[in-house]
């Protein structure tokens, strides 16, 4: 069992700073028991630096999504609140739904509802042991934390994107070059569609900046370049990434709760996925239907095709998102500016002269942007799904447990964007990537200080690690079919008998 060890008022540096004490006394007491009795009435509870919010009134104008609060709902979200928001939010917004000063019931828990049946947030994954001190990781963090805050270190370095601009601009110009005015040969098109690949790769990791507010700090100004840049450039919906990418951020791995994990039925990332589970991010049960067995049961074989087919899928989530989904706060404006990617878009395969050229340049375009959704599942589909202690785990060591880092040489940072540093961008959200290189040897000497697993691999060894833990999951898909039809068959012996 974890080490539950309270973290004191002066090692805690609490995120909030807006409220006085003198304001905190005059709020009720609320305990463990009032706490619980109240969700269950139906209140969406929130512990934040010991304040108890209550954010009925907010999951509607919550910019990220109405999940990336729902799934917080009975558990103390200080580390995440603090590490998603600038300070400013802290200070002026989360205090006007403080309703009660949180009474600790002394056992050192962070969750409070893993037993309760909640209908928007499942209960963590739980298994496997640990004695980490988990209350000292989350002091020495939120230490780290607020040293880089004092360093400045989350201020963006504009010059650093003025490089990147230049690379999108002349990967840009050469898939133009090449379709005006290259030679009507396939290999010319094979060009092209790498190097629109490649720039929708690279423009994907300015977009995930813009969506963390890296770049100005402002969600607004943000939020309009994300969209010209994902939506115009890419025909990708930065409402509905941000939805997505949101949750993954505060239940990252989490079987029943992560979205980018649930790719049923192409893959999973866990045996418990055979048992059918319900999605809260879909709100629909995930069948392991006769589809999902036969493609999971070969999805280390199947891995890099149907990477060649992610952003397709990513055209249709987008859609569906925009005309479905109950938050999207930017509709219109998202739905035209995709519509000016696909006149723009058409319009450059109008200057290819045959149609399977144009089919030709589409698939390579597309098939090699595989290499952006190769980083992305990296990062995560080979690690840990479930929490040796759910109710006392750390923001920190969930998210040291649950991703990995690629090693890379500095030179080749531009490549991965940094997508290579997961577990800092992870921990530190709204960190500029450009600077997450300088904060590995700080992470990593906090998780040697606390004995946690700083996982990292080579590029190709992140590979192969990622291929053989989807073959061991596969290879269990045979021992499931084997007890199904044994059960099947018990069930028909009994109904005959």
């Amino acid at each position: 069992m974890p080490t539950c060890t309270l973290v004191s008022k002066a090692d805690a540096q609490p995120a909030l700073t807006g409220l006085s004490e003198k304001r905190r006394r005059r709020l009720p007491p609320c305990t463990v028991e009032q706490l619980r009795s109240r969700i269950g009435a139906g209140e969406y509870l929130v512990i934040i630096d010991g304040l108890v919010c209550k954010l009925n009134g907010f999951i509607d104008k919550h910019p990220g999504g109405p999940l990336a609060v729902l799934h917080m709902v009975g558990r103390d979200a200080t580390d995440e609140v603090a590490c998603m928001h600038p300070r400013e939010v802290l200070a002026d917004v989360m205090p006007r739904w403080a309703v009660a000063r949180f009474v600790p019931d002394g056992s050192g828990r962070l969750s409070y509802v893993e037993d309760m049946e909640l209908a928007y947030s499942a209960p963590r994954s739980a298994g496997g042991s640990t004695d980490l001190d988990y209350a000292a990781i989350q002091r020495d963090y939120r230490q780290l934390h607020a040293r880089l805050q004092a360093e400045g270190m989350f201020a963006c370095d504009y010059s650093d994107y003025a490089r990147d601009a230049a690379r999108y601009a002349g990967l840009f110009a050469a898939a133009l070059a090449l379709i005006l005015c290259g030679p009507a040969s396939a290999w010319t098109y094979v060009a092209a569609g790498l190097c629109t690949a490649l720039l929708w790769q690279q423009l994907s990791f300015f977009a995930h900046d813009l969506g963390h507010n890296e770049l100005t700090g402002r969600r607004e100004i943000d939020l309009v370049l994300g969209i010209c840049v994902a939506d115009v450039l890419g025909g990708l919906s930065v409402g509905w990434w941000k939805k997505n990418h949101n949750t993954h951020h505060i239940v990252t791995n989490d079987v029943d709760n992560d979205p980018d994990i649930q790719h049923l039925p192409f893959f999973a990332v866990s045996t418990r996925f055979f048992e059918s589970r319900f999605s809260t991010y879909y709100g629909r049960v995930m069948q392991f239907d006769a589809a999902a067995r036969l493609f999971v049961s070969l999805q280390d074989k199947l891995y890099y095709v149907v990477m060649c087919f992610a952003r397709f899928n990513l055209y249709a989530q987008s859609w569906i998102y925009l005309l479905r989904s109950d938050f999207a706060p930017y509709r219109a404006l998202e739905a035209a500016c995709i519509c000016v990617f696909l006149a723009w878009f058409g319009c450059l395969l109008s200057c290819i002269p045959t149609w399977p050229l144009r089919v030709l340049y589409v698939l390579v375009a597309n098939g090699a942007s595989a290499i952006l959704h190769i980083q992305i599942t990296l990062s995560h589909f080979a690690m840990s799904t479930e929490s040796p202690a759910p109710e006392h785990e750390c923001f920190c060591a969930r998210q040291v447990r649950t991703t990995m880092d690629v090693i890379c040489p500095r030179w080749f940072d531009w490549f991965h964007g940094g997508l290579q540093f997961q577990i800092e961008h992870h921990l530190f959200p709204r960190l500029p990537r450009h600077k997450l290189q300088r904060v590995q040897p700080l992470v990593k000497d906090l998780c040697r200080r606390h004995g946690m697993e700083f996982k990292e691999f080579s590029f190709v060894d992140g590979n192969v690690y990622t291929i053989q833990w989807l073959g061991h999951v596969a290879r269990r898909v045979k021992t499931y079919n084997c007890r199904e039809q044994l059960r099947q068959g018990a069930v028909a012996s009994i109904v005959k008998a």
